[in-house]
């Protein structure tokens, strides 16, 4: 008998419709306000999971980086990315099984947008396979709905792929017990220039402030942590944690 992900991550983007179109020109705006610091070694070995159609990789391509893997289950995103940029390293295969049968093999390692769609089980597993891939010093990068941002459940519920929704607080839990260290969690609300995207910006500050002062009401003054911003209400959490 199929599971559901047996139908639906067969062709994953489609069945969004237009709403996960490939568009360069919106998804590197949104990446170079997302990530602020790049390596600066271009020649690490540096692993997509979860690629889609590889537009994380090629972002990162443009920034000069050259050791470049794409690991996804969908075989229509993966013939587009492939469509794309044939010489790259591309994968088809569930991550978390690709994950454990690396050892020490990768300087960073990316998942945007798929670790919600894990199960809590597969989520552990998924961080200490991803452990066991890293190089000593490696990061892992994450980014994620933000499961304590006003209308989380419109994004948890939006995608019927979705599993889990994680807050800074479980988030840098998991990373801890699964023995990362140096571990960062802030929020992001990406908006673009445009007028729009402007006013999105702005409401957004008042929105979230006010969302950020009720859960202080609720849970009081959390204990400090150094990178974890434990009352962060934006729309998404983008996370760096490093293997020791």
């Amino acid at each position: 008998m199929s599971s559901y992900r047996d139908i639906l991550y067969q062709d994953y983007s489609a069945t969004f419709g237009g709403q996960k179109a490939l568009d360069a020109a919106v998804q590197h705006a949104q990446y170079e306000a997302t990530y602020d610091a790049l390596p600066a070694n271009r020649e690490n070995a540096i692993a997509d999971l979860g690629c889609g159609k590889g537009e994380w990789l090629a972002w990162m391509a443009a920034k000069g980086f050259k050791n470049l893997t794409g690991v996804d289950l969908s075989p229509a995103d993966l013939a587009i990315a492939r469509e794309n940029e044939p010489t790259r390293t591309w994968v088809q295969e569930d991550v978390i099984a690709f994950l454990e049968a690396q050892n020490a093999a990768y300087d960073v390692l990316h998942a945007k947008d798929i670790i919600e769609h894990f199960t809590k089980d597969e989520f552990i597993r998924f961080l200490l396979a991803a452990k066991r891939a890293l190089k000593p010093g490696g990061e892992l990068w994450l980014l994620t709905f933000n499961a304590q941002s006003p209308l989380s459940a419109a994004i948890r519920y939006g995608d019927f792929t979705h599993e889990i929704g994680l807050t800074p607080a479980s988030m840098a839990q998991c990373l801890r017990a699964c023995g990362f260290s140096h571990i960062s969690v802030q929020g992001r609300h990406y908006c673009s220039s445009s007028m729009g995207g402007r006013m999105r910006h702005v409401l957004g500050l008042v929105v979230f402030r006010l969302a950020r002062l009720l859960l202080k009401i609720r849970h009081g003054e959390a204990a400090k942590e150094r990178g974890i911003d434990l009352h962060c209400t934006q729309p998404d959490l983008f996370t760096m944690a490093c293997k020791i």
